[in-house]
C-alpha cells in the first residue's frame, strides 16, 4: 500500500482594524456562497422588508462564517451595522482574501 502525506497549509489570517481573524473558509467556498447570495437577492426590492432582513442576516452570517463566530460584532465594536456597511465589509473581506490568493499564485509560479 502506498502512503501519502499531503501538506496542510496554515489557516490564512487577515487583519481588520488591528484585529487578526482566521479565514475559516476556502476561497472556493467563499466564491460559491457570495454567488449564491447574489443570485438569491438579485431582485431585492426596497419595500420587501422580509427579504431585506434575510439579506442582512445572510451577509452578517457569511462574514461570521468566513472570519469566525462574532466577527461582525468584534469589527463593529458592538455597534449596530446597517446593510450597506455589512455589504461593503463582505466585499472588502472577499477582495482581500482573493488578492492574497493572487499574490501567492504570482509568487509561486512566476
Amino acid at each position: 500500500m502506498k502512503k501519502l502525506n499531503l501538506d496542510m497549509p496554515a489557516t490564512e489570517q487577515i487583519e481588520i482594524n488591528g484585529e487578526i481573524f482566521g479565514v475559516n473558509m476556502s476561497d472556493i467556498d467563499i466564491i460559491n456562497k457570495c454567488a449564491d447570495l447574489s443570485v438569491k437577492y438579485a431582485d431585492l426590492k426596497k419595500d420587501d422588508i422580509n427579504s431585506i432582513k434575510s439579506a442582512v442576516n445572510n451577509i452578517i452570517g457569511l462574514i461570521d462564517d468566513i472570519l469566525g463566530e462574532g466577527a461582525t460584532v468584534r469589527i463593529s465594536k458592538g455597534r449596530p451595522v446597517n446593510i450597506v456597511t455589512a455589504y461593503n465589509w463582505l466585499t472588502s473581506v472577499c477582495k482581500a482574501i482573493y488578492e492574497g490568493q493572487d499574490e501567492y499564485i504570482e509568487n509561486k509560479y512566476e
